[in-house]
């Protein structure tokens, strides 16, 4: 069993969330008509679902804890004293912006809604109590894939808690064992074909947070350091063998460099970004040879999963004009592609674990080919 199959464990969790939602929304200044009220879900449901974040990278140790401890005695930025529990929160969010490919979780062109509305330092205070107190920890023990550290639970949690937000991109999450069996169909046998290539080159046109991306890295870990790769799902079904077996140290940036994922929706896009940041780090930690705690402010700056922002039906149709025109707010997104020069990337080195058997990145070029 996998609390994320766990009815009894998920829609308690949920639905708490939506209460303090609604308690947060209640809590913004704005007209009490009916798109009033809509602007004003759409905000709550951006602080507490990255409230949400914070719990389960705390959980996981990958922050400092402030959310867990009720945003108490969390120092103020600027200020002497003790920071108001909405500028507590928002300080205990912008500890997941420190990696390049997590900066987007805040971000104004990422994250819209959490950035045209402040809830009551009441509301908020009473969330973070909950969190300290009442809400249970997001870090659990799994008999069956896929391990908490992958953020499952989180990428799924993006639709239950901002749905509104995301009916237009018609996000829908895909349980862990389909995502299994379609590797099985699909991984298995291009491992098979392909087991001499240096990379076997992966694409999720319609990433969503990631849940693809993550179990694709799973099955190319095992691949890569073991040289085989048998079926999950699809049990009976013929497994890939024959690889070439290379060690965990430099199996890591091939798993990254394998993997490329398109999502339409920024933030959406920013979730997967972290998932595959800090599940990568984890295969790495999990095989013994990085050392210290699974931080986000001590993973590898150059270890930044490929996920573009983009819609994915024209990339490849059009050009660039056209694109922008099709498509203003994503045309000049920063980081929407990693080609830019606003793209905060470390160059591999070669002191850099995440760097060896990659002389340089291979970026993802939204329009690679396409005349201007």
């Amino acid at each position: 069993m996998n609390p994320v199959d766990d009815r009894t464990f998920v829609n308690p969790l949920v639905k708490a969330l939506h209460r303090h939602t609604d308690r947060l929304a209640d809590s913004i200044p704005g007209p009490r008509t009916h798109d009033g009220h809509q602007r004003r879900q759409r905000i709550a449901a951006a602080w507490v679902y990255l409230s949400a974040i914070v719990a389960w990278a705390e959980d996981h140790h990958l922050i400092d804890v402030t959310l867990h401890a009720g945003l108490r005695d969390v120092p103020a930025r600027y200020t002497t004293g003790t920071a108001r529990p909405v500028v507590a929160l928002a300080q205990a969010m912008g500890n997941l912006t420190v990696h390049p490919a997590t900066q987007w979780l805040m971000h104004p062109a990422y994250n819209t809604d959490l950035h045209e509305g402040t809830p009551s330092d009441d509301a908020v205070q009473a969330l973070a109590d909950w969190w300290a107190a009442d809400a249970p920890s997001l870090a659990y023990e799994v008999t069956a894939e896929p391990p908490s550290i992958s953020g499952w639970l989180i990428g799924d949690l993006l639709q239950t808690i901002t749905d509104e937000r995301r009916k237009g991109f018609a996000l829908a999450q895909t349980p862990w064992w389909i995502c299994d069996f379609l590797l099985d169909r699909t991984l298995i046998p291009a491992c098979a074909e392909f087991r001499t290539q240096r990379l076997i080159r992966t694409i999720d046109p319609t990433a969503g947070t990631g849940h693809m991306l993550i179990r694709a890295m799973d099955y190319l870990w095992e691949w890569y350091t073991t040289g085989t790769l048998r079926p999950r799902q699809a049990v009976g079904g013929p497994a890939a063998t024959g690889g070439t077996r290379i060690d965990p140290q430099h199996a890591l940036p091939r798993v990254v460099a394998s993997v490329d994922g398109i999502e339409i929706d920024p933030l959406t896009a920013a979730v997967a970004r972290l998932r595959c940041t800090v599940y990568a780090a984890h295969l790495a930690h999990q095989a013994g040879y990085a050392t210290g705690p699974l931080r986000l402010d001590t993973i590898p700056r150059d270890l930044i999963p490929r996920v573009g922002v983009a819609d994915s039906l024209l990339l490849g149709k059009v050009d660039r004009a056209t694109y922008a025109s099709t498509h203003p707010h994503l045309a000049d997104l920063p980081g929407a592609s990693f080609t830019g020069d606003d793209w905060d990337h470390t160059r591999p080195t070669a002191a850099s674990p995440a760097a060896l058997c990659l002389a340089a990145p291979q970026q993802l070029d939204l329009f690679d080919g396409i005349a201007a």
